[in-house]
């Protein structure tokens, strides 16, 4: 099926992702694209309609000039504020330039199985499996393609939460019945994160280690010619954009140039939520589809600053008494993600009568549907006490919680 495209070019508006995610849910396909972006690839993609989005008060003669060129492709053009107007959108989606609207998550998932089936032909593909709902949905995507051609490997590095490699081994090993294969990397790891504390660094020797073992596996295992990644729209807007880099994420710009696989992301074109759609369209159970969201970097990234054994126990286990208690009290389907972060800082505190000098963690917990922005869940009172109070008794060598209460933006929803 032929897609008919909505180009949406940011011109510096906060909230760029809106067009796509109004055009999406009339099932129109948009891409968002900064809009320095070359003028003969905007053509090259053929876009039926442009719409360009920024601030009002936008007098940038680069983005005036590059604007008045694009309107010469003879297509039509909308000029869009940051108000968001769904109306305005959808009439000029279907009433100005007759969009079908016949993008689903069906034709989504029909399209991308022929796609697949196309690049791989006869050849070995691997899976870097982590057991979240992106990588989850990428496997079975192209296990739906390609079939026994298909080995899941999954890494255990050491910053995965409390019961997950058991978790993962149970439900892809025996559940899904895919070729799975479990490597023990903790140590690996841990000694290459010792003592470094800059973000950028950490995640991009995460990904790199990553390459390198799904390599030496692909090596067992005999001649592997691609690698799938459960990449998502947001980690390439937010890694690529006119306004500069947010973040770099260890699958898009944190993998080294030198890798011996030809990547395959089926999902790189999709946000959170259409990754969901498409994961409860292809058969995965509704809680593993609605399993909170995870970074790739794992725990690794809810540290902050130098890596230690230590800290990841103190992130696990608090991590577990708030997810636990959040289940209890009936807020998991609610609250769209939920987790601990030790920020690395010492306070002063008092246990058993004894001052103590102990590690502080932060709670966040945030309501998103694709991750672009995030308002902060308000938590009823009593169940932050009960939360702090038990991570404060059952986790040895913390003596102090908090509760992050900044939306995003401006912070970000992990805190590295």
């Amino acid at each position: 099926m032929k897609k008919e495209l909505l180009l949406v070019l940011d011109f510096g508006a906060h909230n760029n992702q809106q067009v796509a995610k109004i055009a999406r849910a009339s099932n129109v396909y948009c891409e968002v694209k900064p809009y320095n972006t070359c003028t003969e690839t905007i053509r090259e993609m053929n876009p039926k309609a442009l719409i360009f989005i920024g601030d009002e008060e936008s007098t940038e003669t680069d983005a005036d000039k590059k604007a008045a060129g694009l309107k010469k492709m003879g297509i039509p053009v909308l000029e869009f504020g940051n108000k968001k107007d769904p109306d305005q959108v959808k009439s000029f989606i279907f009433d100005r330039c007759c969009f079908s609207g016949n993008w689903t998550t069906q034709s989504f998932i029909d399209d991308m199985v022929e796609q697949i089936r196309t690049q791989v032909g006869d050849k070995k593909v691997l899976c870097a499996l982590s057991g979240g709902v992106d990588s989850s949905v990428s496997a079975a995507l192209v296990h739906r393609a390609v079939g026994d051609q298909l080995t899941c490997v999954f890494v255990n590095h050491g910053l995965m939460r409390k019961g997950e490699p058991e978790q993962v081994a149970e439900i892809f090993g025996k559940q899904f019945n895919m070729k799975l294969i479990s490597v023990d990397a903790v140590d690996r790891f841990l000694d290459k994160l010792a003592g470094v504390d800059d973000p950028e660094k950490k995640r991009k020797i995460i990904g790199e280690e990553f390459i390198r073992v799904f390599e030496e596996e692909s090596r067992r295992l005999g001649k592997m010619d691609y690698l799938v990644q459960g990449t998502i729209y947001p980690d390439i807007i937010e890694s690529v954009s006119n306004k500069g880099i947010v973040k770099s994420h260890h699958n898009v710009g944190g993998l080294p140039e030198d890798i011996d696989f030809e990547l395959l992301e089926p999902l790189k074109w999709l946000f959170k939520d259409e990754v969901r759609q498409v994961g409860e369209a292809l058969g995965i159970p509704h809680e593993q589809v609605w399993r909170q969201p995870f970074p790739g970097p794992g725990l690794g990234v809810r540290v902050v600053g130098a890596i230690t054994r230590e800290k990841l126990e103190y992130v696990r286990e608090s991590d577990a008494i708030l997810r636990e208690e959040i289940r209890n009290a009936g807020l998991e389907k609610s609250i769209w993600q939920y987790f601990t972060v030790c920020p690395g800082c010492k306070s002063v505190g008092v246990k058993d009568g004894k001052r103590t000098y102990e590690q502080a963690i932060a709670l966040r917990a945030i309501l998103s549907s694709d991750a672009m922005t995030a308002d902060v869940a308000e938590l009823p009172y009593p169940l932050l006490t009960k939360i702090a109070t038990r991570i404060v008794a059952e986790v040895d060598g913390v003596n102090r919680v908090m509760y992050d209460v900044t939306p995003k933006p401006p912070s970000t929803i992990e805190w590295e």
